[in-house]
């Protein structure tokens, strides 16, 4: 049925579009941050047009990211894209998925890889620090849904790609910012660039700290980034990334839906055997520094190379209701890509080539927590966790406005493993433990067709494949799992995206169908502690759908009143369904996976004055859900109202001042942004706040 619906709504679309096409091209000033046919994405190292593309890729913005929402985290931008779901247990504590559950994780973000300008972010052990990026050093993001192996390695969930904000050319600008809100909401920032000398250099401090809507719910995070561009000749460019990251957060713990209704605002409270996560003083401490090195080098206008390498450090430390969590971590790996262009034979081909490697070093030690304090050592671990990928893509363009698309990587992950003895279980040898999973090879076929400059279609195959990270492998209750396989899976998918002939209404859909093997899933123990084993196969379709209208176009000749009157509509659909799952003695097989929404529809108006007055306003829904495997525990509708009205304008030649004021779930709707999926005991429900709201000011001078 579902498969019917999804085929009957696109058949729909493409004959109204089809209609659309027809009307008669307008005279306009194109913006190329508004018009579709000239936004140039950078997934799959070709720096196509959007529209060239042949896969589904969003692409957020510095409006979408700092100026749509006045709360600076990633969450509120990430939700509004089709297929995409990121989650905030308690603030600072984020889970990202696309195209996928986040079953496989309690908390973190894990089976997707990210980038920041080729520069790896993602961990060997498959772990991406998501809470460790400030919103406000973000410029733009782009996210490739579904599987995307054949240049960035195993997964199965997708990829992002991060860049910093855009540096004036030939100018300097110092930009300082204030915010202050509901529930002790208070943060400033400082941002300071120069684009002059040939170079490009951004340095920006932010900070951050609430008290919290629930008990046991305070965040507090300081983040430090550097990135710098400089052109030593005009074949070489070399890029600095550096990055610095001091967050805390409290962690109020999951509730049990009497709880939740009695009070959504209290931690979870002691049992007659644990005690509650105030008395325990749970919470994460969390410092993550990062240093990057990117070299490009551009033999002649048909070949180019880029190479990069980093190091990264963790040190982490999690107090929860039953032990005290300290880690260590030491992150180094490297990327390297080679580009060749053949523009001139019967058939323009580019060929794209490379390899990562990637390898961290954990040390990880677990104690007995009494009231936030480090008891009793429980175990003494270490791990070490290493992957490498080589990969190739070639991409030709075909007689008739075809483009094709043929990749293949070669993916292969390895876990080292040392138990050593600590002093209650007296003299025993260390234990040592390898994990290496069988190398495996990923294609990805995509063929794409254009249809004058406004239109395309596409269709693709693509592998996946997903190892345990090691935050499963090696779960927080210690030890290590040497039965957990990884996941493997196919996706196939056609997309239709293009605008009117004037460029005022804009549309991108997406339908998939990704068949799952081995997957993932998370289990709890009595003591609350998570471990996880494979869950047989998984069935994943899904609708996505953007849509946008613009009721004006700019222009320079005769300047309106409004510079941008737009509504947009996001909606994405799915069916993910269990097959072949048995738990103990009971079979799951057809029900539907927890923690994703058959449906979610996403709303908005953005309208910019010519006198500088904005405004953004957003409505979310969500339908109900399923809480567990067995689909006994269902989510409530989630309907979410947001709305950001503000005032920016020059100061003369060199100022800049904007004021905005910002209102989070304005409905005033009891609802979770992040539920506990499995939980033991029930306790899925993390309340978030009520009726909220905050206010801010950016101060800039530029010259």
């Amino acid at each position: 049925m579902l498969k019917l619906y999804f085929s009957t709504v696109i058949l729909t679309f493409c004959l109204s579009v089809s209609t659309l096409l027809a009307q008669t091209p307008t005279t306009t000033s194109l913006d190329d941050t508004l018009q579709l046919n000239e936004v140039v994405v950078r997934g799959y190292a070709t720096n196509r047009r959007l529209l060239e593309t042949p896969a589904s890729v969003s692409l957020l913005t510095r409006r979408d990211l700092q100026q749509r929402f006045g709360t600076p985290t990633l969450i509120p931008s990430l939700n509004t894209l089709p297929g995409v779901r990121a989650d905030e247990r308690s603030p600072g504590s984020y889970r990202l998925a696309i195209r996928g559950s986040a079953i496989r994780s309690p908390f973190g973000v894990r089976n997707i890889k990210t980038y920041w300008n080729e520069l790896p972010l993602t961990d060997a052990g498959g772990n991406t620090p998501l809470n460790a990026l400030d919103v406000r050093a973000l410029g733009r993001i782009e996210v490739i849904k579904g599987p995307s192996g054949s240049l960035y390695g195993a997964g199965t969930g997708g990829t992002v790609l991060f860049s910093g904000l855009n540096v004036p050319a030939n100018k300097s600008l110092v930009e300082i910012s204030a915010l202050g809100g509901s529930y002790g909401l208070y943060g400033n920032g400082l941002t300071v660039q120069t684009g002059k000398n040939n170079s490009a250099i951004s340095l920006s401090y932010n900070h951050l700290q609430s008290d919290g809507y629930r008990d046991q719910s305070a965040v507090v995070r300081d983040n430090l980034s550097l990135t710098g561009s400089f052109s030593v000749s005009p074949k070489r460019t070399i890029s600095v990334l550096a990055l610095y990251s001091d967050l805390h957060y409290q962690t109020p713990g999951g509730l049990t839906l009497a709880q939740y209704q009695a009070n959504p605002r209290a931690s979870r409270p002691a049992t007659a055997t644990l005690p509650g996560s105030a008395a325990q003083q749970a919470g994460i401490y969390q410092k993550v520094g990062y240093l990057g090195f990117s070299h490009e080098y551009r033999w002649n206008d048909r070949i180019q190379n880029t190479t990069v390498i980093y190091g990264s450090t963790t040190d982490f430390a999690n107090p929860f209701i039953t032990n005290y969590e300290k880690r260590t971590d030491q992150g180094l790996g490297g990327r390297t890509v080679t580009q060749i262009r053949l523009p001139n034979g019967p058939l323009p081909t580019t060929f794209t080539v490379g390899a990562e490697w990637l390898r961290n070093f954990t040390v990880v030690r677990n104690f007995g927590n009494r009231a936030g304090v480090a008891d009793t050592i429980q175990t003494d671990e270490e791990l070490i966790a290493r992957q490498s990928t080589v990969f190739a893509q070639a991409e030709a363009e075909l007689p008739a406005h075809f483009r094709l698309t043929a990749g293949l990587s070669r993916n292969d992950v390895r876990y080292g493993f040392t138990r050593f003895p600590v002093r209650s279980a007296g003299a025993l040898p260390a234990t040592l433990l390898t994990r290496d999973f069988t190398p495996v090879w990923l294609p990805r076929v995509a063929l794409l067709r254009t249809f004058g400059q406004r239109l395309s279609a596409f269709a693709s195959i693509s592998t996946g494949y997903s190892a345990p990270s090691s935050q499963e492998v090696r779960p927080s209750a210690g030890g290590f799992n040497t039965d957990l396989n990884p996941e493997r899976g196919t996706s196939y998918e056609v997309g239709l995206r293009g605008s009117t002939a004037n460029g005022r209404f804009r549309f991108d859909v997406a339908a998939y169908h990704l068949k799952l093997n081995e997957t993932i899933v998370r289990r709890s123990d009595a003591t609350g502690a998570e471990y996880f084993v494979n869950g047989g196969h998984i069935d994943q379709q899904g609708l996505e759908t953007q849509l946008s209208y613009d009721f004006l176009l700019p222009s320079a000749t005769s300047p309106q009143f409004f510079n941008l009157l737009r509504i947009w509509y996001n909606m994405t659909l799915t069916d993910y369904r269990f097959r072949n799952y048995q738990q103990g003695t009971t079979d799951l097989s057809n029900n539907r996976v927890p923690g994703v929404a058959p449906t979610t529809l996403v709303t908005g108006i953005d309208a910019e004055t010519r006198l500088g007055l904005y405004a953004h306003v957003t409505f979310q829904y969500l339908n109900e859900f399923a809480l567990n495997d067995a689909n006994t525990v269902t989510s409530d509708p989630t309907r979410l109202l947001q709305a950001t009205l503000g005032y920016r304008q020059n100061l003369g030649q060199h100022w800049t001042l904007d004021l905005y004021a910002s209102g989070d779930n304005l409905l005033n709707q009891a609802y979770s942004l992040g539920y506990d999926l499995n939980a033991l005991g029930n306790r899925y429900y993390n309340a978030s706040p009520a009726r909220n709201g905050l206010g801010g000011v950016r101060l800039g001078v530029k010259w």
